[in-house]
Formats: structure tokens, sequence, C-alpha cells
């Protein structure tokens, strides 16, 4: 098992997370964290899966202290395709 304590964050790859599903059963917690079109699947169990979320809710209500509440408001993404882009009938086609 890895000590965390002797865990170099600066040295440790790293993936941009965009996304997270998951499913559970009386046994297992399955979880998927998404980046891109990529998936890292990882399979637990309840008491880990617990752990993980009371340490990450932690790490939420330390960051909202720290630099305020977060906005979960979705952004306003415009579609990179807009109806004024498709192409207009031409003239000559009459």
């Amino acid at each position: 098992m890895i000590d965390p304590k002797k865990v170099d964050f600066n040295q440790l790859p790293k993936k941009f997370c965009d996304g997270a599903i998951g499913a559970y059963g009386k046994d297992l917690f399955s979880l998927a964290l998404t980046s891109g079109n990529n998936l890292d699947s990882f399979v637990t169990t309840p008491q880990i899966m617990k752990s993980i979320a009371l340490w990450l809710n932690e790490q939420v209500q330390n960051y909202e202290k720290q630099f305020g509440l977060i906005d979960m408001t979705p952004p306003k993404v415009q579609s990179p395709i807009q109806m004024a882009d498709l192409e207009k009938p031409s003239d000559d086609n009459k």
C-alpha cells in the first residue's frame, strides 16, 4: 500500500477529470472518471467508497471556506453549430 505521506503530487501524471459515472450493488461500487473520450474505471467496497465521499466532502468544504461557494450554475455553452451557420439555399437552385 502507498504511504500517502510520501506521495509527491507534483510528480504524478495528471488527467483533467470532466465527469464521473457509476453504479453500485450490495457489495461493490463501480465508478468511472471521464476525461474527454477516455474512462478510468474503478471498483471498490462500500466502506472505501464512503471514506472517499467523506474525504471529498471535506475537501470541498475547505475549498469553499477559503475561496467562497462553488457556483453550480450550468455554463451557458453555445453549440459550435448554429442555425445561422447552415448553408442557405442559393439563388442558383431556383
